[in-house]
């Protein structure tokens, strides 16, 4: 079963938070609640025994590693036993990605796997740097199979996610709460089966599959599908984690309104963007800087860009239309960090209210350009 993707889902998530809501609206903290829930939901959505037997793996794998890990931090912080760890909570996401060359490894394929392999990653970074300092193994659990982010995000922290699980509502508080959670359910709803279906079937597919000027449409066409597609799904959980009494971070802030590629990425896609930031091209141009890696003083940023960027297409897959995609951001990125630095007339034009509008217009071309390449229709 696709989390939110047909009204069997729908169904059995009405049923299973109906309790939540009036434990929330009593004032009754959710987290016990909440966990429930999202036990029974994970059971819905990976039903058979192979995806289940699957998911309690990653589950085993990613517990024992996070555990042993925070042993060992408290003993001494070793660079390499951290790199080690992330290397190792990261393998079954890399077994699955090379399965494109090695068919046998097809059989690890799981629902969400990039998704839940990037949340469980995340603790092992804040116990490296100190901010975790003990765990417990439900509120872990929770934050790593949080049922809503599955398949579609958002990506979490596991800090922020913890202070809510813990926090103390009064039913007026989570009032409130329930009717954000709704709101974004129902726009998430339209944008996904409204818009995104009525743009795929009068648009896309009636398009033939070759020639210039049907590839041009696509491109615009696939754009706005996958806007409204991924951002409902994203509202959805969002609107979910919300009646649970979690306050997960919206993924996509008007991102057609950005001037610029950097603008674009804190809109779309918010809290991959922002994790790939903090935890790779942050701590790589930080490494290049204390090592003195480079000789020029920007190139450390564009390289770690290219690196970020890359790194984005990668997760995506291995297919060349995913790998180029990545590379052409990476340039974007760069370009546009060029023209920041080194060009007073862009800061100037960004200022500008009717050249803004210009820069809008291209930053939409440009995005619209690599989701073209992100489809494979080129290739």
């Amino acid at each position: 079963m696709n989390p939110f993707g047909g009204l069997d889902y729908f169904l059995i998530l009405l049923i299973v938070l109906l309790p939540v809501v009036v434990c929330g609206l009593k004032g009754v903290r959710l987290r016990v609640c909440g966990m429930l829930v999202c036990a029974v939901m994970l059971l819905a959505i990976f039903r058979t025994p192979h995806a289940l037997l699957l998911l309690a793996a990653f589950w085993a794998w990613q517990t024992a590693l996070t555990f042993g890990y925070l042993h060992l931090r408290r003993r001494a912080k070793k660079p390499w036993v951290f790199h080690l760890a992330v290397l190792l909570s990261l393998l079954p996401l890399l077994l699955v990605k090379l399965s494109l060359w090695f068919e046998p490894l097809r059989a690890l394929s799981m629902l969400g796997l990039s998704y839940l392999s990037f949340r469980a990653v995340q603790p092992l970074i804040d116990i490296y740097d100190g901010r975790i300092t003990e765990l417990n193994v439900l509120d872990l659990s929770y934050f790593v199979l949080f049922f809503p982010s599955v398949s579609s995000g958002p990506l979490d922290r596991y800090r922020r996610f913890e202070a809510d699980l813990h926090k103390e509502r009064t039913g007026a508080e989570y009032r409130v709460l329930l009717q954000s959670g709704l709101w974004r359910l129902m726009t998430g709803a339209f944008y996904n089966f409204v818009a995104g279906n009525l743009i795929w079937k009068f648009w896309l597919s009636a398009l033939p599959e070759h020639g210039f000027w049907a590839t041009v449409s696509y491109m615009y066409g696939y754009t706005f599908f996958m806007f409204f597609n991924f951002a409902g799904y994203s509202r959805m959980a969002v609107g979910t984690a919300y009646l649970l009494g979690i306050e997960q971070p919206d993924n996509f802030d008007l991102p057609f309104l950005s001037l610029d590629m950097k603008d674009f990425w804190s809109r779309w896609h918010i809290s991959l963007s922002t994790y790939l930031r903090d935890y790779v091209y942050t701590r790589f141009c930080m490494a290049a800087l204390r090592g003195k890696w480079f000789k020029g003083r920007r190139t450390s940023s564009y390289l770690g860009y290219a690196l970020t960027m890359l790194l984005m297409g990668a997760w995506h897959g291995l297919t060349p239309g995913y790998l180029i995609y990545g590379a052409y951001h990476g340039a974007l990125m760069c370009l546009n960090d060029v023209l920041d630095t080194q060009c007073k007339g862009f800061k100037s034009l960004k200022k500008n209210p009717k050249a803004a509008w210009a820069l809008r217009l291209v930053t939409f071309h440009l995005f619209s350009f690599g989701l073209l390449l992100f489809s494979g229709r080129l290739i």
